[in-house]
């Protein structure tokens, strides 16, 4: 069984190599006009830096030294995360989530990486929350989620501002097992690949379980 443990050391889907997809990511921001990016994605363009919002948190992207960095620590953002941030305001068009939900398997590509995708999202919520919906309510509450009226618990994250991750639980009975779903919005993939949406649920679930033990 995994743990929170297992999820601090994630097993991402593998990019042929994160530097390149990061430096590609770059010069096509850099081509853009920073300004119109920011009010395309949602996001806040202050002190010529994007200020993007991410979960409870913010992402600042100085353009000017290619700097990705936490707005509230100063830490510099991982590769992974700056490498979805560069996807999301490349890909951003204004266009806003539809309200419509599918499976991670219904996305181009996605049937290759749902046994992972399951394993460490949708297994992992009923492992942790599958007797507990009040806890991965009160967690999601922490990370600015919302809660939704569906199944046994269900909360929305705003992954990204225009990006939400949507996660289900039904708490089961004598007959059947706790079953959870990730669900995302069918704009998803206007922003992100099968592989981009694969890190974005799982990270979402491993911010949902710190935030349950806080």
């Amino acid at each position: 069984m995994l743990n929170i443990k297992d999820l601090s050391r994630p097993e991402l889907p593998k990019q042929d190599n994160y530097e390149q997809a990061l430096r590609i990511g770059l010069e096509i921001l850099e081509r853009k006009d920073p300004g119109r990016v920011a009010a395309r994605s949602g996001c806040d363009f202050l002190d010529r830096a994007i200020i993007v919002p991410y979960l409870e948190r913010h992402v600042v992207f100085e353009p000017n030294q290619k700097k990705f960095s936490i707005g509230e620590t100063g830490d510099e953002a991982p590769i992974w995360l700056a490498i979805l941030v560069l996807h999301y305001l490349n890909n951003a068009d204004g266009r806003l989530p539809t309200g419509t939900l599918k499976h991670f398997r219904e996305f181009k590509e996605g049937h290759f990486y749902e046994p992972a995708f399951n394993r460490r999202t949708k297994e992992i919520l009923v492992q942790v929350f599958g007797h507990a919906p009040e806890l991965m309510k009160k967690a999601a509450l922490k990370l600015n989620g919302k809660i939704i009226d569906t199944g046994d618990a269900a909360v929305e994250l705003a992954y990204f501002p225009y990006l939400p991750v949507t996660c289900i639980l039904w708490t089961g009975d004598e007959e059947f097992p706790p079953e959870a779903s990730v669900l995302f919005d069918e704009t998803a993939n206007l922003f992100f690949s099968a592989e981009d949406m694969a890190v974005a649920g799982q990270m979402a679930v491993l911010e949902l379980l710190k935030a349950s033990r806080q």
